[in-house]
């Protein structure tokens, strides 16, 4: 059994670990957490249907999906430092050269093609595999803390958008947003990011030698992508995917429908950012001490709750709050139970290009999910259709994860 006093070494060693893939997930989410309030200036200028303005995120699941398993083994060849920091200044430039999209719908779909490459390098799959291989202990929450930025960034990104795009417009808006993503992640990530590919052992460092020949477990790649568990889990991570983006990203369009102002319905699209930072340490904490599957399809569940408020309340602020009070809770641990689960049932000999394929799939719903949830109000003119056709896949989500089998051993 591990000891309290594994997890301390864990924390006092690898710190700095943590902390920068806290600032690169963080990063790697203000494309994503920014397009829900650029979609009505957007629209505003160009004319373009809310179906054309989210495909530029279909654009990135579409490069994701297949180059996924290529960056895992990049990883995997590598170390996640390299890719990291390629990722950083890939993203940040093409990021900020969103500002540049013509009249032309084809222009703005093009800008996102080196944003898809950037988003790519910056995956989960980066930052997730440097902590596998320097935590056990205290893997869970080493996780969720590095996730955790997510929830921070969920809370300031429509809010600060926001306001730069009432100030300086929505081009100096993505201008800014990509200046600050490359300045403040890149030295970061630099100086101190680091997985056990990047260290070398010495007399010093007994701890990061055993997590160097702990790195070396797990299946075999044809092995893992073979597995029950990675079926189970490639499934829920499409589902949730689909279901979540679809949700989250229309927030504040949804919630306009509601009757609320464009700044009252971004500052409470924010809100998910606090019980995803609770969601979030909370699953972490929960992961390392109790059934990691009961404590997934409790998550999985919960966005139900959000879409039967949105559905019966109608516009009070109250339980419009409420229910993005609830979503925040459960997307603050979803990819921390699918990145937990997978180095638990992968192991972490392949767990970049494993996880990778998985990352991959969880990218689907980056453009699957909003591009369907603005067809559907295309034609509808109304989001209550697509809040009743995402609820049976959070339900199946929450089944797979609680019917998953028992870990796997491994010889170290």
């Amino acid at each position: 059994m591990v000891t309290q006093t594994s997890a301390m070494r864990e924390w006092r060693e690898h710190w700095p670990v943590v902390a920068a893939a806290a600032i690169g997930c963080a990063i790697a989410q203000i494309y994503l957490q920014s397009m829900g309030v650029m979609i009505a200036p957007l629209e505003a200028e160009f004319g373009w249907s809310r179906t054309q303005i989210t495909s530029g995120l279909l654009i990135v699941a579409l490069l994701t999906l297949p180059l996924s398993p290529v960056v895992g083994i990049a990883i995997d060849r590598f170390g996640p430092r390299r890719i990291a920091l390629t990722g950083i200044v890939v993203y940040s430039v093409s990021f900020a050269c969103l500002g540049l999209a013509q009249s032309s719908i084809w222009s703005w779909w093009l800008l996102w093609l080196p944003l898809a490459l950037g988003v790519l390098c910056l995956n989960p799959t980066v930052w997730v595999t440097a902590i596998s291989t320097l935590f056990v202990a205290s893997r869970g929450l080493a996780i969720a803390v590095s996730m955790g930025a997510i929830g921070v960034i969920a809370i300031i990104a429509p809010v600060v958008t926001n306001a730069f795009v009432d100030t300086f417009g929505w081009r100096a808006a993505y201008i800014i947003w990509g200046s600050l993503a490359g300045l403040i992640a890149f030295p970061v990530t630099f100086l101190v990011f680091r997985s056990v590919k990047d260290i070398r052992p010495s007399g010093s460092m007994s701890g990061s030698r055993t997590a160097k020949t702990r790195a070396l477990t797990g299946f075999s790649l044809r092995d893992g992508l073979r597995s029950r568990a990675f079926v189970r889990l490639a499934t829920v991570a499409i589902c949730m995917s689909i279901a979540s983006l679809a949700l989250m990203i229309n927030f504040v369009p949804i919630l306009a429908s509601l009757g609320m102002t464009k700044a009252a319905a971004a500052a409470t699209a924010g809100l998910v950012g606090i019980t995803q930072l609770i969601g979030r340490f909370g699953g972490g904490f929960l992961l390392d001490r109790f059934n990691a599957r009961v404590v997934g399809a409790m998550m999985a569940c919960l966005p139900i709750a959000t879409c039967l408020l949105f559905l019966g309340l109608g516009p009070s602020p109250l339980f419009a709050s409420l229910a993005v009070l609830i979503f925040g809770l459960a997307m603050g641990a979803e990819v921390d139970v699918i990145a937990y689960l997978s180095a638990r049932y992968f192991g972490v000999k392949n767990f970049g290009a494993l996880f990778g394929i998985i990352v991959g799939l969880l990218t689907i719903g980056i453009g699957v999910g909003p591009a369907f949830a603005s067809l559907v109000y295309d034609i509808t003119k109304s989001y209550v259709l697509v809040l009743w056709m995402i609820i049976p896949l959070f339900l199946a989500s929450g089944l797979l994860l609680l019917t998953m089998g028992p870990y796997p051993s491994f010889d170290d």
